[in-house]
């Protein structure tokens, strides 16, 4: 026993000598770079003063320069240097200064103040933080390398760590004391992180404390280490706070997976941080966090989770979760300035990756309840809306992205929910996501609000793209009843939702500008093409699917076509009376186009196809229809 306490005293000398001669040599090169910048200053502002009364003038019109370095005999009247008082050369007083005269020393003091150097720099902050990231890394590869070779105990690694961790708190805060604001930061910082290690250490990788005991010493280690941060303001504490907390479980991985600890350990640390961020609202230290949380949870994920870990990794997603959604709210309670980029895009990430954690855990054995979950965020982003309104009534960029977020859930429970379900709810996501905007697009018209529109837009386009990649079955289908079936009717709906909002938006027209017009005329299009495409495909694909009854799929094909060709001058037909009655020239150009392209299509494609009473049947009706409508126009226009 003796022998081993001589021993580790031999090894905590050993470590404490390297960093303790390296501060020593650090601190006096700091102190006489002070005193060379010091005396410098002094030097440059003697330098101006002269230069001042230089180019000054006595109030007997002699000039101030003849006195101070002429010959004093000639400038002034003899003996008369005693009865000048020596503050009359340094008072403002009776010095008459020229405008032209003023400039100058001016100008000759800014150029002679040198700007900081690349030297200073690296002298003073990238050597030291380089310093502090090698000490660190020193302090880990000690504690592994006792450990594999077990020459000290896990108590004296935990003494020789936890000491060598304080005394640099402690040399950290007599520094702050004294000034030196950028050296005290540095030492806070390695001595911090090194007592996260050593901390972990006892009761992660040495099972030193019991998980209780070492929850509370690692609140308390966290507490005080931002309680540090805030009361020096100093945003490198807290920065060297978040990386070496989130670095001590990757750097003291092992064999056993101590999920418990692991859990408990990152949940303290992000409220330390949050409750620190509160204070002080310092960039990018909450996003880091968070995002370096993750990262670690989806790196233990990979390699350690199991079923029968599924309570813990629930639980601790919905605490972090928990944690950041309660500084969203203290932080609109306390401060009334408006949210920053950057917290915006961490709202927008913590909800996006808080949820695929869910839906990651949740995908195996509870899959009917992601479209509950994706619902639950919806109601706390809804619930946050309306706070917000109270709290940051002015931050309407905080309220449309909460606004978003919640609109934006509700539309992934949709598609969760019917894969969920199976079978023929699959074909009404569209159908949900098409309706969520056109009440998005009506709501943001009432108030005026683009970003709603915007939002809007996005489902219109979702539930298209949806429609005409997934829902729409473009081959032969067992036999079905045109329209009322459930392919065709969800499509209809996205259609008509389509159509609805351009409508809607009619009386509103005034109000907007010339790009989001010509994009409601897109969407007029794009709705009628939508709603023409589904009807076509029914028809068609109607006559096809009778050939599975019996008999040649050829001449079913070619009675598709002949519907076909009708269907689109009936359809043509409509647009046009609309167009004339609702006096639109989109809708008659639209029937114009159709029109074409079924003359197009009768020439080259049922010409070939259809047989010879039909094809003259064909040419007859479609050369009267279009007869009307000349007739129409020459009475109309």
């Amino acid at each position: 026993m003796p022998s081993e306490l001589l021993f580790v005293g031999l090894i905590g000398l050993l470590v404490l000598s390297l960093p303790v001669v390296t501060l020593v040599l650090s601190i006096v090169a700091y102190r006489r770079s002070n005193r060379i910048v010091e005396l410098t200053t002094r030097i440059a502002k003697l330098e101006k003063q002269v230069r001042s009364l230089a180019g000054s003038a006595r109030p007997d019109g002699v000039p101030v320069e003849d006195v101070i370095v002429g010959d004093v005999t000639r400038a002034t009247p003899q003996n008369s240097l005693d009865a000048v008082p020596v503050a009359d050369f340094a008072s403002p007083r009776p010095l008459t200064v020229s405008p032209s005269q003023s400039e100058a020393p001016v100008a000759n003091s800014t150029t002679s103040e040198e700007p900081v150097g690349w030297e200073t720099f690296v002298g003073q902050k990238a050597f030291g933080w380089v310093a502090v990231i090698l000490f660190v890394f020193s302090a880990v590869f000690f504690l592994r390398y006792a450990f594999q070779n077990n020459f000290i105990g896990p108590v004296g690694r935990v003494a020789i760590g936890e000491l060598i961790g304080v005394m640099l708190v402690l040399a950290g805060w007599r520094y702050f004391k004294d000034g030196m604001s950028r050296f005290s930061g540095m030492l806070t910082s390695a001595g911090i992180v090194i007592v996260y290690l050593t901390t972990y250490c006892a009761f992660g990788v040495y099972g030193l404390l019991p998980q209780t005991h070492a929850g509370f010493f690692l609140a308390a280690i966290v507490f005080e280490s931002m309680v540090i941060a805030v009361l020096y303001g100093s945003m490198s504490v807290a920065l060297a706070s978040v990386i070496g907390g989130l670095m001590v479980p990757m750097l003291l991985a092992s064999d056993r997976d101590t999920y418990w600890s692991f859990f408990t350990y990152l949940v303290i640390l992000n409220v330390g941080i949050v409750v620190a961020n509160i204070y002080r609202r310092w960039p990018a230290i909450l996003s880091l966090s968070y995002l370096g949380t993750q990262l670690l949870f989806w790196l233990w994920y990979i390699s350690q989770y199991h079923p029968e870990k599924f309570v813990w990794a629930i639980g601790f997603q919905l605490a972090i979760f928990v944690v950041y959604i309660a500084h969203v709210v203290v932080t609109a309670k306390r401060c009334s300035e408006p949210a920053d980029r950057e917290e915006l895009c961490r709202l927008v990430v913590v909800a996006l990756l808080s949820f695929a954690m869910f839906q990651t855990l949740l995908r195996d054995d509870y899959r009917l309840w992601l479209g509950t979950a994706a619902i639950s965020m919806a109601t706390v982003y809804a619930i946050l809306a309306r706070a917000s309104l109270t709290l940051r009534a002015n931050d309407n960029r905080l309220l449309l992205t909460l606004l978003a977020l919640s609109f934006g859930f509700i539309a992934w429970a949709l598609p969760i929910q019917a894969d969920a379900a199976g079978g023929e709810a699959v074909a009404w996501v569209a159908v949900g996501w098409a309706a969520m905007g056109a009440a998005l697009w009506w709501f943001g018209l009432r108030v005026a609000a683009p970003p709603l529109r915007i939002m809007a837009g996005a489902f219109g386009v979702a539930a298209t793209w949806r429609l005409l990649t997934e829902d729409l079955p473009f081959y032969i289908r067992e036999p079905f009843v045109p329209v009322f079936n459930w392919v065709a009717l969800p499509s209809l709906c996205v259609a008509i939702c389509i159509l609805a909002a351009v409508v809607l938006a009619n009386p509103f027209l005034t109000r907007l500008k010339s790009a989001e017009k010509n994009l409601i005329t897109v969407a007029s299009i794009a709705g009628v093409c939508l709603l023409l495409l589904v009807l076509s495909n029914e028809c068609y694909g109607y006559f096809v699917s009778q050939s599975l009854y019996g008999g040649d799929i050829s001449v079913w094909r070619w009675r598709g076509q002949l519907a076909l060709t009708v269907l689109w001058t009936l359809f043509a037909s409509c647009l046009l009376i609309l167009g004339f009655r609702l006096e639109r020239a989109r809708l008659r150009w639209f029937a114009m186009s159709l029109y074409g392209a079924t003359v197009l299509k009768l020439f080259l494609v049922d010409m070939a196809n259809v047989q010879q009473l039909y094809r003259i049947l064909a040419f007859f009706v479609l050369a009267v229809v279009l007869g009307l409508v000349a007739r129409a126009y020459q009475r109309f226009k």
